[in-house]
């Protein structure tokens, strides 16, 4: 088997504890973008939710919604890599729903252990900026915005989402099926 800068980018790290066991398939991390979108989609609540817990954070991704792919006209503005080659590009827009359970600490809960509880939803859209050099390169997320019902526009490229992006990227850009944690049990 012969390894190309590509492929090792896209190589998982050692195991931790907390990561499923993964059979990844490197061809899906250079697919095209709607493949990739989709797969990425696919995957998401799990890799966002392994990140949302690991930060303590209340919020669980209920939903991701179907991925809309874009191609980029243009590239100014965006980080580029300087590799001398025309780079490819596009825009990926997405949403999520994420709910938390909120307890109401004046309710009554002797007689009824469900009393005062209650969700709390919210939905956010997402617009990213994937770039590669090449067509055998991964995509790289280079931008993600989000907003969300009353919020304006926010840039979380280093955020909590753009990590677990990167995460099911370096897990190989696994699918349903590749997780131990998604396999039916015998």
């Amino acid at each position: 088997m012969v390894f190309t800068t590509a492929s090792l980018w896209c190589l998982p790290t050692a195991p931790a504890l907390s990561q499923p066991s993964i059979e990844p398939s490197f061809e899906r991390c250079l697919a095209e973008p709607q493949t990739w979108a989709e797969g990425l989609t696919e995957q998401l609540p799990l890799f966002l939710n392994l990140a949302l817990s690991r930060s303590r954070s209340e919020f669980q991704v209920v939903l991701v919604g179907e991925p809309e792919v874009e191609p980029l006209s243009s590239l100014e503005g965006l980080p580029i890599p300087t590799t001398g080659s025309l780079p490819q590009g596009f825009r990926l827009y997405f949403t999520t729903l994420e709910r938390r359970l909120v307890l109401d600490p004046n309710s009554e809960r002797s007689q009824n252990p469900l009393a005062g509880r209650r969700t709390e939803s919210i939905q956010l859209a997402y617009e990213a900026y994937l770039i590669r050099s090449t067509f055998r390169d991964p995509w790289q997320l280079v931008r993600l915005q989000v907003t969300g019902s009353g919020t304006a526009i926010r840039d979380v490229t280093d955020g909590i989402t753009a990590q677990a992006i990167r995460s099911w990227q370096q897990a190989g850009c696994p699918l349903t099926g590749d997780l131990e944690l998604t396999k039916p049990s015998v």
